[in-house]
């Protein structure tokens, strides 16, 4: 029940739930395009996980969690074109850092 939670409630207000973006409810603000939050796989990452794997770069964890991503679209039979744009969240500033930011 804590899974279905996470996935339907935004951490904040204002943001949107890892279930809008997925399905394509949400579409990123002005601040959210230049901190590279754009609507995919990626920005979904970024609302459950966040800077553990967001943000740093093409780091091993996020490159992981893409590839499993990528096997059960595979298992259910959705072909590669249909993956999605904006995959990886590399760039992306987090929705919701685990640490306040230094200024």
């Amino acid at each position: 029940m804590a899974a279905m939670w996470q996935w339907m409630t935004p951490v904040k207000k204002k943001q949107p739930s890892a279930h809008d973006v997925f399905v394509g409810n949400w579409k990123p603000t002005k601040n959210d395009t230049e901190e590279y939050r754009l609507p995919g796989f990626g920005a979904t990452m970024n609302i459950m996980i966040g800077d553990l794997i967001c943000g740093n770069g093409y780091i091993e964890s996020m490159n992981n969690t893409i590839s499993f991503y990528q096997h059960y679209l595979d298992l259910m039979g959705v072909g590669r074109e249909h993956y999605g744009d904006n995959l990886d969240c590399a760039k992306q500033k987090a929705f919701n850092p685990s640490a306040p930011e230094h200024k």
